[in-house]
């Protein structure tokens, strides 16, 4: 994952944090209110950090995130730090990128959402009794930080939350993109020659690449022959031959004919019932027969030399 990349598009949405603190109807008073508990919250941070870990490290499924010493170290100290600007009284852009980094480094480590959700949920349980045991806060100003102190968790919640799906919808994104390029692949296989096997069905999304890939390709090697193999082509519907035939125009208007390879029978009966018109368009029921015909036309000559 990008870091720089994932981070420019939610500078882009800053407003919205400043939204979203509206929603939850956090204001300048709560921002001071947070900040009277500053001082606190750094004479207990090291108390505090040491307790969350301590909670963490009980379960299986979280202790195998922090098993090296190392790595626990510097979590500690970046959790403190996370802590201390909970109450800090700066929440503006900053504060706002910091977020957002949480929710994407734990996607990146696997870390899943409900581990650091729950340790949201632990704070506010160490915080409270420092809120309303401690003798310097009124029941008023105490009623404040209380309310303070959970607007602006529940605001980190939702910024460290949306980041975390917005990274993971991008790993997807990324990850269904190189699947499409695995299952439309546009090769040279002789000069003058490229074959494009097509696995699955075709739709919208993948027609689009496969055609520009192909179309690519084609000028990249100066080829005036295109093989279209549909082997894998589990069935032919009528909005995949019409996406076939889209293909076999575009490579025409380069000035290259396409030679459709794979047409096993049932696809041939299958064309011949949908009414697809492939007049004057090559088939070969190979990709090895195909590639002949290719070869014939550039007149390419192969000799079998193991036969003497």
């Amino acid at each position: 994952m990008n870091h720089a990349h994932t981070n420019s598009k939610y500078i882009s949405n800053f407003n919205s944090w400043a939204e979203q603190k509206r929603f939850v109807n956090f204001t300048d008073q709560d921002a001071e209110f947070l900040k009277i508990l500053h001082p606190f919250a750094t004479q207990y941070a090291d108390t505090f950090v040491e307790k969350l870990y301590e909670h963490l490290l009980q379960f299986p499924d979280t202790k195998r995130f922090f098993s090296d010493e190392k790595v626990l170290s510097r979590l500690k100290l970046a959790q403190k730090a996370y802590f201390m600007d909970l109450t800090s009284g700066e929440y503006g852009e900053e504060y706002f990128q910091s977020r957002i980094k949480v929710g994407i480094s734990h996607q990146r480590v696997g870390l899943p959402p409900r581990i650091y959700m729950s340790t949201y949920c632990y704070y506010m349980q160490l915080m409270i009794p420092q809120i309303y045991g401690n003798p310097a806060f009124d029941v008023e100003t105490a009623n404040g930080i209380f309310s303070a102190l959970h607007k602006i968790i529940n605001l980190d919640q939702e910024l460290a939350i949306s980041a975390y799906i917005h990274a993971t919808d991008e790993v997807i994104s990324r990850q269904t993109e190189e699947i499409l390029e695995m299952s439309t692949p546009v090769i040279q296989i002789w000069e003058g020659v490229v074959a494009a096997p097509i696995i699955g069905m075709l739709d919208s999304s993948r027609t689009q690449q496969f055609m520009e890939r192909l179309l690519e390709t084609i000028v990249a090697t100066n080829s005036p022959v295109a093989l279209i193999d549909i082997t894998g082509v589990p069935q032919i519907d009528t909005a995949t031959a019409q996406h076939l035939i889209d293909t076999i125009n575009a490579v025409k208007l380069l000035g290259s004919q396409v030679i459709i390879t794979g047409v096993r029978p049932v696809i041939a009966q299958t064309l011949v019932h949908l009414g697809i018109d492939l007049s004057g368009i090559i088939t070969r029921p190979t990709m090895a027969s195909g590639l002949k015909v290719a070869l014939d036309k550039l007149s390419i000559k192969v000799i079998d030399t193991s036969k003497g």
